[in-house]
């Protein structure tokens, strides 16, 4: 089947309303037409994966300090939902093996890795839910990236790009160049870096290209008629609201 629009993937769940990357996100992003949700994964200090993008709990729960410094049962019984409103109070940060299970192939997911090192661990993860043909693996680290594919060559994998691979078509095409070494076989890129050329050229290489992080119709908008395969928002419902208008 051939697609007529952008895959919409709910970044962090959907977090434009509800706590980000919690199950409540997740469970509320369910209810749209979305495609994929993205979510992030760190570290414990007793060596379990939860979902959870900063280095340090402190802007998205009631506790202060790395994630790394905490144990799971620690991580569990902090509130991760008061912060975004009082009517989440009481919310927690769900692991890895819990998103998966509460998942179970409702949509794709895309689980970023934050931190490299622990690939080997999300994949182990990945397979034991049999989950291979609905998570890919995203990340900043092409390093982290190669290694996931070596351990798992079947994983589907997506390098993120900021900004600054924008500032020249040569720096582009470096990062174009650096997502096939490590066996990506996509790229998740800031909008600013996207033209309808890069696009191109991204197809020319077999390379996917999806988006982050658009939250506006304006933008939205834009980034359709520039091509892209995937976009990436906090905001799945203004997006979606787009494409059916």
């Amino acid at each position: 089947m051939v697609r007529t629009r952008p895959m919409i993937v709910a970044h962090r769940g959907f977090s434009g309303h509800y706590p980000e990357n919690t199950l409540r996100a997740f469970e509320e992003a369910l209810k749209l037409p979305i495609d994929a949700i993205e979510v992030d994964v760190r570290r414990t200090k007793d060596g379990t994966l939860v979902v959870m993008h900063d280095e340090a709990v402190d802007r998205t729960t009631n506790g202060s300090g790395h994630v790394s410094e905490f144990t799971l049962s620690e991580i569990e019984k902090l509130d991760a939902g008061s912060w975004k409103g009082k009517e989440f109070l009481g919310t927690r940060i769900p692991t890895l093996n819990g998103t998966l299970e509460f998942i179970k192939q409702q949509t794709m997911l895309l689980v970023e890795i934050k931190e490299p090192g622990t690939e080997r661990e999300v994949i182990d993860i990945i397979n034991h839910h049999k989950a291979l043909k609905w998570v890919n693996l995203v990340s900043f680290h092409s390093d982290a990236l190669l290694s996931a594919k070596r351990t798992e060559p079947q994983i589907s994998c997506a390098l993120i790009g900021g900004e600054d691979i924008g500032s020249s078509d040569e720096s582009f095409a470096d990062f174009v160049s650096g997502t096939l070494s490590c066996g990506a076989n996509s790229v998740m890129v800031h909008y600013t870096t996207l033209t309808p050329e890069r696009v191109h050229y991204c197809h020319k290489h077999f390379l996917s290209v999806g988006t982050w992080t658009v939250d506006s119709r304006d933008l939205a908008n834009r980034l359709i008629a520039v091509g892209a395969d995937a976009i990436a928002t906090n905001r799945p419902d203004v997006v979606l609201a787009l494409l059916a208008a």
